[in-house]
């Protein structure tokens, strides 16, 4: 059975292990890429969050990689920012389901009074 691993910086580390994650402290796009070769060389079925602006920042060969595997999952994490507007936040969480699943979904907002 797979397992939740985060990348990300050591500000944001702590949070993601009080909440009972396994976590990679990362300063950088450099390192952040060496600890996804690895992770990804172990083919095991994890997912893995990747602090987003280190995840854009990635070569373009190391993106490709992630595209094709297959497992582990890797995904960008949005990384510790202000709040974003609704949209942005709606519209990056409909991203990562597509991601996860395969299938673009959407949602009623349910803002009618039924």
């Amino acid at each position: 059975m797979g397992r939740l691993i985060v990348l990300t910086t050591p500000d944001l580390q702590l949070g993601y292990r009080l909440a009972g994650v396994a976590t990679r402290a990362v300063a950088s796009t450099a390192e952040t890429a060496e600890a996804l070769e690895e992770l990804l060389d172990t083919e095991a079925d994890d997912v893995i969050a990747v602090h987003e602006p280190f995840f854009h920042d990635l070569e373009g060969s190391l993106r490709r990689r992630i595209e094709a595997a297959t497992s582990p999952l890797v995904v960008a994490m949005p990384g510790g920012r202000e709040a974003d507007v609704e949209g942005e936040r709606r519209a990056r969480m409909l991203q990562m389901l597509w991601q996860a699943v395969g299938y673009e979904m959407t949602f009623d907002r349910g803002d009618s009074a039924d």
